[in-house]
């Protein structure tokens, strides 16, 4: 077992972000190392199963009140403790150089603004350095340089996108990439719907379709399905099966003990579905969640092989089907309260290497508490993350959810103007990765109580995302 331990000087500001249980490590390989995390007086202990070198990450609040994570660089175990903010300082400004340099070297065009930007944040850097002798004004410069290399992470991650999409767009005006939202029924007010989106994932809940063993109602599905071909919409089926949450229906619960007849079970309902739209459905996200898991406690190697079963039953049907899975987590939260061993990247990896053949890859974009915490993240680290997924050289669709209220940390920002803010930034960062082929929205509009995440609001008012949606449609995607 391995610890590292860290002296905090604002554990004030540690405890405000609330993000102790999802300390983890990031190694040199890509793996990711959960932490048991103790804060005893200003001593932050991390106890680990490996004692590898690695990159700290948790939550951090900026100065505008928003809580997100950030990381060290990667740090070896030693006897005297770390200075937690100096640590942070230097990881926000090391990841900073890095892209900056990265970007700047392949022809981005820099500005005055970025540049004055980085120049302060390396400026405070050198002062908590230098004064560590004084832990309260070191800390303070550390905290400077922090929020100094945030802004600048935002403002190159602007510049990046706003370039990257003009050099796209000088090849073709339009972008090619599917626009679309999950649908369960034709939407109320298509207009507003076709004017920001030019595709749909169709939900095939197995409960809703199947209530009882053998007994289907098409009725729903087969009319959101005639409508869409009418649209001229592209259309992705699915999901198909979701681990991560349970959309099994009842009469199955008897079954979730033996993996031999379930996995006969699922493989004869994804045969059904597939086969009765071959030809109108021509992408199917086949499996969702099973990196994470959760539904009929499976284990890893069970997940796998189902998944591989799934994946060749639908094979059968039409074999010139497209066949997706959704990754969950993908930054990998899961491994600090699960289990789970492989990240999300091996995960799919095992697969391929199995054999397993993927037309494309979702994954899920997603701030949320439940049923599992994830995180906030900046849209550079949305880049570094689907520039890694993108090593796997198969196509990338985001599946997208607008973030929740209490994800905002204490920000003054109404909630609608943040989603609205959040949603442009990380559309036109997908816009800008030639390896996305789609970005696709969940919550187009409900009657639940709760529909803070919806784009539509229940009297058929657009939302601001809704109305970002319709303009970047308009613009690139139309």
């Amino acid at each position: 077992m391995g610890v590292i331990q860290f002296r905090v000087e604002r554990p004030d500001l540690l405890i405000a972000a609330s993000g102790l249980s999802l300390v983890d490590f990031l190694m040199y390989d890509g793996r990711i190392t959960p932490a048991k995390v103790s804060l005893e007086g200003n001593i932050l202990r991390c106890e680990r199963l490996l004692s590898e070198s690695g990159q700290m990450r948790l939550l951090w609040p900026r100065f505008d009140g928003t809580c997100q994570v950030v990381q060290t660089t990667s740090l070896r175990e030693q006897i005297q403790p770390y200075y937690l903010e100096l640590e942070l300082a230097r990881g926000q400004l090391s990841r900073l150089r890095n892209q900056f340099y990265a970007w700047t070297g392949a022809g981005l065009q820099s500005s005055t603004q970025l540049d004055h930007l980085i120049q302060d944040a390396h400026r405070s850097f050198r002062s908590a350095v230098l004064r560590t002798e004084t832990p309260e004004t070191s800390t303070a410069a550390a905290l400077l340089s922090m929020e100094a290399s945030a802004r600048a992470s935002d403002l190159l991650c602007g510049h990046y996108t706003e370039q990257r999409i003009g050099y796209r767009r000088h090849r073709s005006p339009r972008l090619p990439v599917f626009l679309g939202c999950h649908l369960n029924d034709i939407p109320r007010n298509p207009a507003q719907f076709l004017c920001a989106f030019n595709a749909i994932q169709v939900d095939t809940r197995w409960d809703q379709l199947e209530h009882s063993d053998g007994e289907y109602t098409w009725d729903r599905l087969d009319a959101l399905v005639a409508w869409g071909l009418e649209q001229r919409l592209f259309m992705m089926g699915g999901p198909l099966l979701d681990l991560s949450q349970n959309t099994m229906p009842a009469w199955l619960k008897s079954w979730t003990g033996d993996l031999v007849n379930l996995q006969s079970i699922i493989s004869d309902f994804v045969e059904t579905v597939v086969g009765r739209y071959v030809g109108k459905i021509r992408h199917w996200e086949v499996v969702a969640g099973p990196n994470r898991g959760g539904v009929a406690e499976l284990d890893e190697e069970q997940r796998l092989n189902l998944v591989a079963r799934v994946i060749e039953a639908a094979r059968q049907v039409d074999e010139h089907t497209q066949i997706s899975l959704r990754i969950v987590e993908p930054w990998g939260e899961y491994l600090s309260s699960t289990k789970n061993r492989l990240s999300p990247l091996q995960f799919v990896d095992t697969l391929r290497r199995c054999g397993v053949r993927l037309a494309e890859v979702n994954l899920e974009l997603k701030v949320t508490e439940t049923p599992a915490p994830v995180l906030y993240r900046d849209c550079l680290s949305l880049s570094q993350m689907i520039d890694h997924w993108s090593l796997l050289q198969i196509p990338i669709n985001l599946m997208i959810s607008l973030p929740k209220m209490k994800f905002r940390g204490h920000t003054h920002v109404p909630l609608p103007e943040f989603q609205a803010q959040w949603l442009r930034q990380v559309l036109m960062m997908c816009l800008s990765k030639e390896r996305v082929t789609g970005i696709y929205c969940d919550g187009w509009g409900t009657d639940a109580p709760d529909s803070s995440t919806d784009l539509l609001s229940q009297s058929g008012q657009p939302s601001l995302a809704l109305q970002v949606l319709h303009e970047l449609c308009g613009e690139y995607c139309s």
